[in-house]
């Protein structure tokens, strides 16, 4: 704007001047278009990255080469002081209007302008100071007054206009809900809003350029390097999510918007952008996410539930209305053999059945977290012998050895009722798919403070692909044993539950054909089972 007001100046003056001092026209020419050149080169250099670099020097070269112009006309043609000391104070107080100058240049413009007239009254003629006639003042007077007033008044309202923009955005920047952050290159801090800071728990602007940058933020060096990549590749990362830790060493989880700008040769100059902190959003989601596993796993067990009472737990119970019909019926024909025959038979169905509801119901209870858990430290021996016991009259009608290895000194801590079911089971299946003359045993191993419970047999065995899914609750797994006995795989599973609710694992080895070994891990004395 100084460079244009200096070429109309300069123009006007040029015209000026020829009129009233014919006399010295290729002289006065001669200065004037030097000065209104020198306007133009600087006009165009305000489009480039030196005028955009060095704007105070420019200006000052502007005025330099206008005083240096009015200066030279005036020593040249001492009449024209007055016209050009007037031209002059406009071109350089309209400049201190536009640029609102610290105070030491405008003192540098005040010694441009006196300088230049102390020194034009000192080398002229003090009786020569005015126009030609009153015309020519009057017009001059006018058109240096039109355009201080226009200069003036545009100055004033662009001036105006700019205040209120830049207070706006200020304020918008500085109280905006998200965070917003302008950090260099190398990703140190050139500037943020107060909600950055507050969302990352800093106490003062200060404190966080000081003492971190954008990459010490990321929770891990790994999440920066992905947030680098796309940043450097792109040049611009939309809702891209992350987490980042705070001042106070908390995780947050936030969403990141960000931008590299860059110079009109395409130079990086730094990166900006803002931060929305979306940490309950992630919770709710992670709720969610929770909701959906737990409502699919309750349908799954309602599904496994109703599966085994309509079928599984209703063949047993068709068996003993059929043995107890027909002995209700024909007791009388019946000897007493055939009595007895019918009297075992409903025997072994109704402890199959005992058994499979027990195992239901416990399987329920902990579906629903009504299992209480209760582990104090005892002999496992015994509790062995107990279910050898009770399993004894189904190992006799297979003639299957069941030996006890555990030592009798060998202590373990444990809920006493959980673990009775994992052994019960593990033992009745292995009893189940062992066939005549085979063999049972448990054994211990202690390392670490951890007690290793195998129960091994020499039966069916099975394939890889079965053993890989005994435990997973995706399948049920259950077949046909030697006699031709049925299962529902409900054990198997309740046996994993219970284990881990000791914080234990569970796992099987087993070739077909040659017998299985499945074994489980449980802490011993002094070690506290997690449930």
């Amino acid at each position: 704007m100084i460079a244009s007001l200096v070429i109309v100046v300069g123009i006007f003056s040029l015209i000026f001047e020829i009129k009233y001092f014919a006399d010295f026209t290729l002289d006065i020419y001669f200065g004037r278009v030097i000065a209104t050149i020198i306007g133009f080169c600087v006009l165009a250099l305000t489009y480039t990255s030196i005028g955009r670099k060095y704007p105070v020097f420019l200006i000052h070269l502007l005025l330099l080469t206008i005083i240096g112009s009015f200066a030279s006309i005036i020593l040249l043609v001492p009449k024209s002081i007055f016209v050009n000391s007037q031209l002059l104070a406009l071109i350089i107080f309209t400049a201190a209007l536009f640029l609102s100058w610290d105070i030491r240049n405008q003192i540098i413009l005040a010694i441009y302008y006196n300088v230049l007239f102390a020194i034009s009254i000192l080398l002229n003629d003090s009786s020569i100071y005015f126009l030609p006639n009153f015309y020519t003042t009057f017009v001059f007077v006018l058109f240096i007054s039109i355009m201080s007033i226009i200069a003036t008044t545009v100055n004033y309202k662009l001036r105006q206009r700019l205040v209120n923009q830049t207070t706006e955005a200020q304020e918008y920047l500085e109280y905006a809900t998200e965070g917003i952050f302008k950090v260099d290159m190398d990703y140190h801090f050139k500037g943020a809003n107060s909600s950055f800071v507050q969302l990352l728990k800093f106490p003062t602007k200060e404190e966080m350029y000081q003492t971190t940058t954008l990459k010490e933020l990321f929770k891990s060096s790994s999440l920066f390097e992905d947030f680098e990549i796309l940043i450097k590749n792109s040049g611009l990362v939309i809702d891209y999510e992350t987490k980042f830790r705070n001042f106070e060493g908390n995780i947050v989880d936030v969403m990141i918007n960000s931008k590299i700008r860059k110079n009109h040769k395409g130079e990086e100059l730094f990166i900006e952008g803002s931060i929305y902190d979306i940490t309950n959003r992630k919770e709710a989601e992670e709720k969610i996410k929770k909701y959906n596993r737990e409502l699919e796993k309750l349908n799954n067990n309602k599904d496994k539930f109703f599966s085994i009472v309509a079928h599984d737990l209703m063949t047993p119970f068709t068996a003993l209305l059929g043995y107890s019909e027909i002995l209700t019926r024909e007791y009388k024909e019946l000897d007493r053999a055939t009595i007895g025959k019918f009297a075992s038979d409903i025997n072994t169905v109704a402890s199959k059945a005992h058994g499979l509801l027990e195992n239901l119901l416990s399987w329920t209870r902990v579906q629903t977290d009504r299992v209480t858990f209760n582990p104090v430290e005892f002999n496992l021996y015994p509790i062995v012998e107990d279910i050898f016991h009770l399993s004894s009259e189904n190992a006799k009608a297979k003639n299957i050895t069941l030996v006890n290895n555990v030592k009798l000194t060998e202590m373990i801590y444990a809920d006493v009722n959980m673990l009775s079911t994992v052994l019960r089971n593990l033992i009745s299946n292995a009893i189940k798919f062992t066939g005549e003359n085979g063999r049972i045993s448990v054994a211990t191993e202690v390392n670490n403070g951890t007690m290793e419970v195998s129960v091994i047999d020499n039966g069916m065995g099975m394939s890889s692909i079965d053993v890989n899914r005994l435990f997973d609750d995706n399948f049920q797994h259950s077949g046909t044993g030697t006699h031709n006995e049925k299962g529902t795989g409900l054990g198997l599973i309740l046996c994993k539950e219970f284990v881990e609710k000791h914080g234990g694992t569970i796992k099987a080895e087993s070739r077909l054909g040659e017998g299985t070994r499945i074994f489980f891990t449980i802490g011993t004395k002094g070690i506290i089972a997690q449930e």
